[in-house]
This record gives C-alpha cells, structure tokens and sequence, in this order.
C-alpha cells in the first residue's frame, strides 16, 4: 500500500536561482548539499506534512539528473512514495506488469511506467 509522498525532486539548471524562487513562494529553506557519487548538488526545503522538496541540480552533465534535464529540462524528476513493505509493494507492481529499477538496497519504477517521472519506494519509518 502506498501511504504518501515523502520526498519531490526537482531538477534544475541553476540552484542558486531555483533557491531562491522557492523561498519567494514561501518554502523554508533547510540545508544544501553536494552528492558526489550522483553527480548533483541538492537544496532541502522541508514543509509542514514531513515531505521534503528536493532541488537537484548537476555539475556532471553525465549524471542522471544532467541526462533528465537535457533530454527534459527543468521539472519533477522524482517522488519518492512511502509504503508499508517495499518488497511486497515492488511484487504487486511487478505482477501488474510495472517496469521497476532493482538498485541494489533501493527499488524504482521506471518512467516508462509513470508516464515520465521516476519513483522510489521507501519503507515506512517508525
């Protein structure tokens, strides 16, 4: 069972500037990182329901995210969903015949299935 959304991403060219559009519209800017094994660095902005907005933006132009923005341009890139089992979750949509990205001790579905937004599946926390 899918219980919600907990994270958005969203890919964009600048950080800087996608910082400070989503402080205008009210979001309340957490922390920025850089990931260097996805190739991208990232501002959190965290809102009231426990969900966390993402801005993910590359400095490799080979990164995934790089790859979306130019085959996409800037926009949601990912949800992650929270469900109460990620293993039976992953089987259910795999029966229905859901195209899903085994990521070692992460599961995907692939934007083929989604009509074009990538999805992670995250176990529920507590």
């Amino acid at each position: 069972m899918i219980n919600g959304v907990t994270q958005y991403v969203v890919a964009v060219k600048d950080l800087d500037d996608a910082i400070e559009a989503y402080t205008a519209l009210g979001f309340t800017f957490d922390r920025r990182d850089r990931n260097e094994g996805l190739g991208i660095d990232q501002a959190y902005f965290h809102m009231g329901d426990g969900s966390v907005i993402e801005l993910a933006a590359p400095f490799d132009p080979k990164s995934a995210i790089g790859r979306g923005l130019e085959r996409n341009g800037e926009g949601l890139y990912m949800l992650s969903l929270e469900v109460d089992d990620v293993e039976a979750a992953a089987q259910k949509m795999k029966d229905n015949g859901v195209q899903l990205i085994d990521a070692g001790d992460r599961v995907f579905v692939h934007p083929r299935s989604t009509k074009g937004i990538l999805m992670r599946l995250d176990p529920k926390e507590g």
